[in-house]
């Protein structure tokens, strides 16, 4: 087993990548190259056959795209398998026999109008480790943002699913290191009565603003990335209300 490509694909026509300056790093045991799309990933270790060899690199792309998803640019990428080299793991004395699959080409329609080029691909974040819980909240957050469900409705069910998986608030906060304000503003934006996007109604309708929106956004998205972050076993660093857009 020689190398894996893969193609990189933006699912939205809102970004572009074609100027993107080329990447290169290790993704486990794997050294990669990022360049005009196609990522090639060298094995520092053998495999058996190229199944074996893409079970131990995919989680590693798939954690690449949900860490994207979760930046502030929201990035909407994924890692398509191409085609692998493999050499022959028992060849005849003397000789050596390399299996190149032939490519696969997909033609995609773009919309023509571009509105987002990027000079960089999306960074990988060695800190974060997809888990079953992150694949749940990035697939509900993917349809919050796509508007199939609201802010409130979907904050909510952040907070009490973490506080669920970690034995509650106390046991939320010392395991992702996040203060309890920020747990607590997250309930109390929650809880207001707002007869548009509210998540339960109240007695006395009670608007929940632009800024106390954007803020949700924010927290629930560095959430989700910090249950990544304790996936990976790393010691981490609080999370506290410095870190987000003031609440006006």
């Amino acid at each position: 087993m020689t190398a894996l490509h893969y193609r990189f694909v933006s699912e939205t026509d809102l970004d572009s990548f074609a100027s993107a300056a080329p990447w290169s790093g290790s993704l486990g045991t794997f050294s990669c190259a990022l360049s005009d799309g196609v990522l090639t990933a060298i094995p520092a270790v053998e495999f058996r056959d190229r199944d074996a060899a893409k079970r131990a690199l995919e989680p590693h792309l798939r954690a690449w795209e949900q860490g994207a998803f979760l930046s502030p640019s929201a990035y909407r990428i994924r890692f398509e398998y191409d085609r692998s080299d493999v050499e022959e793991v028992d060849p005849q004395p003397g000789s050596m026999t390399i299996f190149v699959e032939t490519i696969g080409v997909t033609a995609t329609a773009f919309a023509p109008t571009i509105r987002r080029g990027n000079a960089e691909y999306p960074s990988v974040d060695p800190l974060f480790v997809r888990s079953p819980l992150t694949d749940l909240l990035i697939e509900r957050l993917r349809r919050t943002r796509d508007g199939g469900e609201t802010w409130p409705a979907f904050a909510y069910f952040v907070l009490t699913r973490i506080e669920a998986e970690f034995g509650g608030e106390k046991g939320a906060i010392a395991a992702l290191a996040v203060s309890r304000n920020v747990l607590e503003g997250i309930g109390t934006i929650c809880a207001k009565g707002d007869p548009d996007i509210g998540r339960k109604a109240g007695r006395t309708p009670e608007t929940i603003t632009s800024s106390e929106r954007a803020w949700l956004e924010a927290v629930v998205a560095r959430l989700i990335r910090r249950v990544g972050e304790h996936a990976g076993g790393r010691p981490l660093q609080q999370i506290t209300m410095a870190d987000f857009p003031p609440l006006q």
